[in-house]
Protein backbone atom coordinates (compact mmCIF):
# COMPACT_ATOMS: atom_id res chain seq x y z
CA UNK A 1 0.00 0.00 0.00
CA UNK A 2 1.17 3.51 0.02
CA UNK A 3 2.41 3.71 3.59
CA UNK A 4 5.47 1.41 2.45
CA UNK A 5 6.78 4.32 0.48
CA UNK A 6 8.66 5.37 3.25
CA UNK A 7 12.64 4.60 2.81
CA UNK A 8 14.10 3.64 6.08
CA UNK A 9 17.93 3.50 7.19
CA UNK A 10 20.00 1.67 4.13
CA UNK A 11 23.67 2.41 4.15
CA UNK A 12 24.82 1.72 0.18
CA UNK A 13 26.77 -1.01 1.98
CA UNK A 14 26.29 -3.81 4.93
CA UNK A 15 27.53 -2.14 8.08
CA UNK A 16 25.42 -3.57 10.00
CA UNK A 17 26.44 -7.29 12.11
CA UNK A 18 23.11 -8.23 13.92
CA UNK A 19 19.86 -9.20 12.27
CA UNK A 20 17.04 -9.03 14.80
CA UNK A 21 14.06 -11.50 13.05
CA UNK A 22 13.91 -14.62 12.44
CA UNK A 23 12.40 -17.24 10.41
CA UNK A 24 7.97 -16.83 10.32
CA UNK A 25 7.74 -13.59 12.25
CA UNK A 26 4.80 -12.17 11.19
CA UNK A 27 3.62 -7.99 12.09
CA UNK A 28 0.04 -6.87 11.51
CA UNK A 29 -0.94 -3.52 11.19
CA UNK A 30 -4.43 -1.28 11.30
CA UNK A 31 -4.63 1.49 8.88
CA UNK A 32 -6.67 4.79 9.59
CA UNK A 33 -7.44 6.84 7.93
CA UNK A 34 -7.84 10.34 9.02
CA UNK A 35 -11.58 12.12 8.29
CA UNK A 36 -11.68 15.68 9.97
CA UNK A 37 -10.71 14.85 13.36
CA UNK A 38 -11.67 11.17 13.32
CA UNK A 39 -9.50 8.28 12.49
CA UNK A 40 -11.41 5.51 10.66
CA UNK A 41 -9.72 1.99 10.71
CA UNK A 42 -9.37 1.47 7.05
CA UNK A 43 -7.53 -1.39 5.85
CA UNK A 44 -5.09 -3.75 7.19
CA UNK A 45 -1.10 -4.75 6.11
CA UNK A 46 0.86 -7.93 7.22
CA UNK A 47 4.46 -8.48 7.03
CA UNK A 48 5.80 -12.18 7.04
CA UNK A 49 9.44 -13.43 6.91
CA UNK A 50 10.15 -16.90 5.60
CA UNK A 51 13.80 -17.99 5.90
CA UNK A 52 15.38 -20.43 3.15
CA UNK A 53 18.80 -22.19 2.63
CA UNK A 54 20.58 -18.71 0.39
CA UNK A 55 17.93 -16.32 0.95
CA UNK A 56 14.85 -14.78 3.02
CA UNK A 57 11.89 -13.90 1.48
CA UNK A 58 9.76 -10.90 3.06
CA UNK A 59 6.00 -10.68 1.99
CA UNK A 60 3.89 -7.82 2.15
CA UNK A 61 -0.11 -7.77 2.05
CA UNK A 62 -2.11 -4.98 2.34
CA UNK A 63 -6.05 -4.71 1.62
CA UNK A 64 -8.58 -2.33 2.82
CA UNK A 65 -11.69 -3.69 5.05
CA UNK A 66 -14.78 -4.53 3.22
CA UNK A 67 -16.63 -1.73 4.71
CA UNK A 68 -13.88 0.75 3.36
CA UNK A 69 -13.60 -0.48 -0.33
CA UNK A 70 -16.16 2.09 -1.84
CA UNK A 71 -14.19 4.67 -0.88
CA UNK A 72 -11.08 3.79 -2.04
CA UNK A 73 -10.14 -0.13 -2.68
CA UNK A 74 -6.92 -1.30 -2.01
CA UNK A 75 -5.27 -4.90 -2.33
CA UNK A 76 -1.19 -5.11 -2.42
CA UNK A 77 0.89 -8.18 -2.84
CA UNK A 78 4.82 -7.09 -2.39
CA UNK A 79 7.56 -9.83 -2.43
CA UNK A 80 11.08 -9.16 -2.19
CA UNK A 81 14.03 -11.88 -1.92
CA UNK A 82 17.19 -10.96 -0.31
CA UNK A 83 20.61 -12.72 -0.32
CA UNK A 84 21.59 -13.80 3.19
CA UNK A 85 25.20 -13.04 2.54
CA UNK A 86 24.52 -9.90 1.28
CA UNK A 87 21.42 -8.66 2.66
CA UNK A 88 20.83 -6.66 -1.02
CA UNK A 89 17.31 -7.79 -2.49
CA UNK A 90 18.22 -10.17 -5.84
CA UNK A 91 14.74 -9.89 -6.77
CA UNK A 92 11.41 -7.69 -6.00
CA UNK A 93 7.54 -7.94 -7.41
CA UNK A 94 4.52 -5.82 -6.42
CA UNK A 95 0.80 -5.98 -7.79
CA UNK A 96 -1.10 -3.25 -6.78
CA UNK A 97 -4.43 -1.93 -6.91
CA UNK A 98 -5.44 1.35 -5.14
CA UNK A 99 -8.39 2.82 -6.45
CA UNK A 100 -8.56 3.11 -10.00
CA UNK A 101 -4.21 2.64 -10.20
CA UNK A 102 -2.91 -0.78 -11.45
CA UNK A 103 0.47 -2.01 -11.68
CA UNK A 104 2.56 -4.88 -11.94
CA UNK A 105 6.67 -4.26 -11.18
CA UNK A 106 9.39 -6.78 -11.23
CA UNK A 107 12.30 -6.67 -10.26
CA UNK A 108 15.88 -8.48 -10.81
CA UNK A 109 18.47 -6.97 -9.02
CA UNK A 110 22.27 -7.36 -10.46
CA UNK A 111 23.82 -5.87 -7.15
CA UNK A 112 27.94 -6.54 -8.12
CA UNK A 113 27.21 -5.34 -11.72
CA UNK A 114 25.40 -2.52 -10.31
CA UNK A 115 22.65 -3.09 -13.07
CA UNK A 116 18.56 -3.99 -12.66
CA UNK A 117 16.22 -5.62 -15.04
CA UNK A 118 12.78 -4.61 -14.78
CA UNK A 119 8.93 -5.54 -16.29
CA UNK A 120 6.48 -2.49 -15.91
CA UNK A 121 3.21 -2.02 -16.64
CA UNK A 122 -0.54 -2.09 -15.92
CA UNK A 123 -0.52 -5.90 -15.48
CA UNK A 124 1.53 -8.54 -16.21
CA UNK A 125 0.56 -9.51 -19.35
CA UNK A 126 1.39 -5.55 -19.98
CA UNK A 127 4.35 -5.42 -18.68
CA UNK A 128 7.52 -4.36 -20.73
CA UNK A 129 10.93 -4.92 -20.26
CA UNK A 130 13.80 -2.10 -19.19
CA UNK A 131 17.10 -2.43 -18.35
CA UNK A 132 19.34 -0.20 -15.96
CA UNK A 133 22.79 0.54 -15.20
CA UNK A 134 23.03 2.30 -11.75
CA UNK A 135 26.30 3.55 -9.54
CA UNK A 136 26.06 1.35 -6.36
CA UNK A 137 23.71 -0.94 -5.03
CA UNK A 138 20.25 -0.28 -4.43
CA UNK A 139 17.16 -1.67 -2.01
CA UNK A 140 13.59 -2.55 -3.04
CA UNK A 141 10.32 -0.53 -1.36
CA UNK A 142 10.48 -3.89 1.02
CA UNK A 143 14.21 -4.78 1.71
CA UNK A 144 15.01 -1.35 2.82
CA UNK A 145 12.24 -1.91 5.51
CA UNK A 146 13.96 -4.73 7.17
CA UNK A 147 17.84 -3.27 6.82
CA UNK A 148 16.36 0.08 8.71
CA UNK A 149 15.68 -3.23 11.80
CA UNK A 150 19.54 -4.18 11.77
CA UNK A 151 20.37 -0.91 12.55
CA UNK A 152 21.44 0.07 15.95
CA UNK A 153 20.14 3.24 17.02
CA UNK A 154 22.20 4.08 19.25
CA UNK A 155 24.70 4.68 16.73
CA UNK A 156 22.94 8.11 15.46
CA UNK A 157 22.64 11.66 17.37
CA UNK A 158 19.35 13.64 17.32
CA UNK A 159 19.34 15.83 13.84
CA UNK A 160 21.19 13.06 11.81
CA UNK A 161 20.32 12.81 8.16
CA UNK A 162 20.89 9.61 6.32
CA UNK A 163 21.49 9.13 3.05
CA UNK A 164 18.94 6.06 1.45
CA UNK A 165 18.69 4.71 -2.35
CA UNK A 166 15.67 2.59 -3.25
CA UNK A 167 14.72 1.78 -6.97
CA UNK A 168 10.95 0.89 -8.49
CA UNK A 169 8.79 2.13 -11.25
CA UNK A 170 12.00 2.20 -13.05
CA UNK A 171 13.61 5.13 -11.37
CA UNK A 172 16.48 5.03 -8.51
CA UNK A 173 15.32 6.99 -5.72
CA UNK A 174 17.80 8.95 -3.44
CA UNK A 175 16.19 10.59 -0.23
CA UNK A 176 17.51 11.35 3.36
CA UNK A 177 15.86 10.29 6.41
CA UNK A 178 16.09 12.36 9.74
CA UNK A 179 16.75 11.16 12.97
CA UNK A 180 14.90 13.34 15.54
CA UNK A 181 15.55 11.12 18.97
CA UNK A 182 13.99 8.85 21.33
CA UNK A 183 10.53 9.80 22.73
CA UNK A 184 8.02 8.45 25.34
CA UNK A 185 5.07 7.95 23.24
CA UNK A 186 1.76 6.36 23.81
CA UNK A 187 0.71 4.09 21.54
CA UNK A 188 -2.45 2.50 20.98
CA UNK A 189 -2.88 -1.07 22.01
CA UNK A 190 0.61 -0.73 23.08
CA UNK A 191 0.78 1.82 25.86
CA UNK A 192 2.85 4.19 27.08
CA UNK A 193 6.94 3.33 25.59
CA UNK A 194 10.11 4.68 24.66
CA UNK A 195 10.78 5.09 21.17
CA UNK A 196 12.77 5.99 18.44
CA UNK A 197 11.52 8.52 15.84
CA UNK A 198 12.49 9.16 12.65
CA UNK A 199 11.79 11.15 9.34
CA UNK A 200 11.88 10.27 6.17
CA UNK A 201 11.43 12.47 3.16
CA UNK A 202 8.89 10.95 0.62
CA UNK A 203 9.11 10.39 -3.46
CA UNK A 204 6.63 12.92 -4.84
CA UNK A 205 4.20 11.35 -7.53
CA UNK A 206 0.59 10.31 -6.86
CA UNK A 207 0.38 9.91 -3.51
CA UNK A 208 2.75 12.52 -2.10
CA UNK A 209 3.60 15.87 -2.49
CA UNK A 210 6.93 17.69 -2.86
CA UNK A 211 8.31 18.63 1.12
CA UNK A 212 6.27 15.55 2.74
CA UNK A 213 7.94 13.91 5.50
CA UNK A 214 6.83 10.36 7.27
CA UNK A 215 6.91 10.22 10.55
CA UNK A 216 8.12 6.82 11.84
CA UNK A 217 7.72 5.56 15.96
CA UNK A 218 10.93 2.17 16.06
CA UNK A 219 10.98 -0.02 19.61
CA UNK A 220 13.49 0.14 22.18
CA UNK A 221 13.98 -3.56 22.29
CA UNK A 222 16.60 -4.63 20.00
CA UNK A 223 14.35 -5.31 17.23
CA UNK A 224 13.70 -2.37 16.19
CA UNK A 225 10.12 -2.84 14.93
CA UNK A 226 7.64 -0.20 13.81
CA UNK A 227 4.85 0.57 16.15
CA UNK A 228 3.73 3.24 14.35
CA UNK A 229 3.73 5.22 11.30
CA UNK A 230 1.86 8.49 10.10
CA UNK A 231 1.82 10.14 6.80
CA UNK A 232 0.16 12.33 4.55
CA UNK A 233 -1.56 11.36 1.08
CA UNK A 234 -3.09 12.76 -1.57
CA UNK A 235 -5.98 13.65 0.22
CA UNK A 236 -5.39 13.48 4.28
CA UNK A 237 -3.39 11.35 5.87
CA UNK A 238 -2.83 7.49 6.99
CA UNK A 239 -1.70 6.11 10.10
CA UNK A 240 -0.48 2.15 11.02
CA UNK A 241 -0.64 1.25 14.22
CA UNK A 242 1.03 -2.13 15.43
CA UNK A 243 -1.63 -4.79 16.04
CA UNK A 244 -0.16 -8.31 15.98
CA UNK A 245 3.19 -9.62 16.55
CA UNK A 246 4.76 -13.62 16.06
CA UNK A 247 6.74 -15.10 17.62
CA UNK A 248 4.56 -14.03 21.24
CA UNK A 249 8.13 -12.81 22.67
CA UNK A 250 7.19 -9.53 21.82
CA UNK A 251 7.83 -6.91 24.62
CA UNK A 252 10.96 -8.81 25.62
CA UNK A 253 14.33 -7.48 25.09
CA UNK A 254 16.81 -9.23 22.72
CA UNK A 255 19.77 -9.82 25.08
CA UNK A 256 22.00 -10.92 22.50
CA UNK A 257 21.38 -8.20 20.34
CA UNK A 258 22.50 -4.87 22.11
CA UNK A 259 20.92 -1.64 21.13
Amino acid sequence: MSILLWVPLAGQELTHDYWPYEDGEQITYKLYYNLGFVWVPAGEVIFDLTEQSETYVFSVSGRTFKSYDPFFKVRDTFVSTVDKKTRLPDKFMRLVQEGKYVRFDSLSFHQEEHKVEEFFGRTRAEAERFAFELDDVVHDMVSVIYHLRSHRPSSLRPGDKIPVAVFFDKEHFSLNVNYLGKENKRIKGQGRRELHHYQPELIEGYVFSEGDLMDIWVSDDGRNVPLMIESPISVGSIKAVLTGYKPSRWGEELEDYPK
